[in-house]
């Protein structure tokens, strides 16, 4: 498990679970090691001051605190160097604002969901096959993933939409019937009962290839040749015993 630093986190100093971890043990993280001590030296800075009121108490302590941080950060860049020289690119903002090249998709989601899938509409939130598709669109696209976070969206905007058209006399569906959580939750669950069905083309495959995947190899006891004999008795029983 992966704690942060305190400069990072500072509540992670004070954090319940490990707030009494004052001295750095083996099983620690460097970062875990760092905050351990990081407390005892606050520890032991507040309670010098207290008994002897002294500056010199707080100076030190915060002087600790730096070297400290002096640690972590030499620490760090060691780190980052031995993933450069493995190969790695560390991608943070400085390198990324200093405008090095970097790779970006040319293709994005959006893009892919519009040309590859039939997009859901008000009257067909899912994009499932309606009856009039199979003789109007009978070549149309398979639906969108429904698991996708952006396509779910678009799903619930649709439904939102066919509430409106169903109900012409309600103005501004949006508020009066999904304005609070409590109906936005009641619509999540009320769109539950509703999927994308799994074929949702008209066309159903291409079947010869899938027959020919699966029995394109089997013998079926109609040659003449000797596998197609051993066919023919394969499963015959040589003996019937009562």
């Amino acid at each position: 498990m992966t704690i942060s630093f305190w400069t990072n986190e500072p509540t992670i100093l004070f954090n319940k679970e490990y707030i009494f971890e004052l001295w750095p043990t083996t099983d620690m993280c460097y970062e875990q090691k760092l905050n351990a001590i990081t407390r005892l030296v606050i520890l032991i800075t507040i309670l010098g001051y207290i008994l002897t009121m002294s500056k010199r108490i707080l100076l030190v302590g915060v002087v600790t605190l730096v070297v400290i941080f002096v640690l972590f950060k030499m620490r760090k860049e060691k780190v980052t160097k031995e993933m450069v020289n493995e190969g790695f690119k560390v991608l943070t903002r400085e390198n990324t604002e200093q405008g090095e090249p970097s790779f970006v998709n040319p293709v994005t989601l959006e893009s892919v969901l519009k040309s590859e899938f039939k997009e859901g509409t008000k009257k067909n939130p899912f994009s499932n096959v309606l009856l009039t598709q199979i003789e109007d669109d009978p070549e149309r696209k398979s639906a969108p993933p429904s698991f996708n976070v952006d396509v779910d969206e678009d799903i619930t905007k649709n439904v939102k939409r066919s509430v409106q058209m169903m109900n012409p006399g309600i103005k501004n569906t949006n508020k009066q019937l999904f304005g609070d959580l409590w109906q936005q939750f009641e619509l999540d669950q009320s769109n539950r009962v509703f999927y994308s069905t799994p074929n949702t083309r008209v066309q159903p495959g291409d079947q010869p290839s899938f027959g020919q995947y699966l029995y394109g190899s089997m013998y079926s006891a109609k040659e003449s040749t000797p596998e197609g004999a051993f066919a023919r008795v394969q499963d015959n029983y040589r003996y019937t015993l009562y």
